[in-house]
């Protein structure tokens, strides 16, 4: 019995804004980065990826069914797929959630606290924006929001966030200060998804963190580490044959 799980980052509508090289990120922290064009995929491509699920009975799991699985042992439904945004960038707002909220299909959202916006910035698909704290909670119908850290989503060197590098301490505190504004506070995905497989989850343990996703590819089985799970990238240009691949 296994799982895959789908993550994606930004929309852009291809007849708006074409996209053609690297986004400069906008958010409330002070941290500058810009955001590859793979980590983009056009809204008539998610349509028709959101579309071939449902038409296709692929079972869009919730984080609580996934907890179930490695906790409780429960098991999953055939065709089980979890479907995750890293960052909340605006484009989530504007183009995923209508899509996802017609077809009746949920997903899940890690969340960084300190990139929130207090006020509503225009959508400029120049740039990637990061959402309100007002845009957040309206699409909690069909978003289930999860830690991304509050201030921890920084780069620390070279495949390293500040994640691995902070004190335990500091560590507790960013996770328990974005854990007041999530639904799944104790589900966490590596910002980047910089981690080395071999380190021991000590500190994430410590830190109250009970599952934890990185953006290497492949399924996840009983046997997964509960902390290294799995997560395919839906790449930009991205054709449905490959898309089809990846939940195969």
């Amino acid at each position: 019995m296994s799982f895959r799980v789908l993550m994606y980052h930004e929309l852009r509508d291809r007849n708006v804004n074409k996209v053609e090289g690297f986004s400069a990120i906008q958010v409330a922290q002070d941290y500058e980065d810009q955001l590859p064009p793979v980590l983009f995929t056009y809204l008539d491509d998610f349509k028709e990826q959101m579309q071939y699920l449902k038409d296709n009975d692929y079972y869009l799991l919730s984080l609580q069914e996934v907890r179930d699985f490695y906790e409780k042992g429960t098991p999953l439904p055939e065709k089980a797929v979890l479907l995750t945004f890293d960052d909340a960038f605006q484009s989530v707002y504007e183009l995923a959630y209508p899509v996802l909220k017609e077809l009746g299909l949920r997903a899940s959202l890690f969340v960084v606290r300190g990139w929130l916006n207090e006020e509503t910035a225009p959508f400029d698909p120049t740039h990637s924006v990061v959402m309100s704290h007002a845009q957040l909670d309206a699409i909690k119908d069909v978003f289930t929001l999860a830690n991304h850290s509050t201030n921890l989503h920084t780069k620390s060197g070279e495949g390293t966030s500040a994640v691995q590098t902070v004190t335990l301490q500091t560590l507790q505190d960013d996770l328990a200060y974005c854990a007041e504004i999530v639904d799944e506070p104790h589900v966490f995905a590596y910002p980047f998804g910089f981690v080395d497989a071999e380190q021991d989850p000590a500190n994430l343990k410590a830190a109250g963190i009970e599952l934890a996703f990185t953006t290497a590819g492949g399924k996840n089985e009983r046997e997964t580490n509960p902390y290294f799970l799995h997560r395919e990238t839906v790449v930009l240009g991205i054709t449905l044959e490959a898309f089809k691949l990846l939940i195969d």
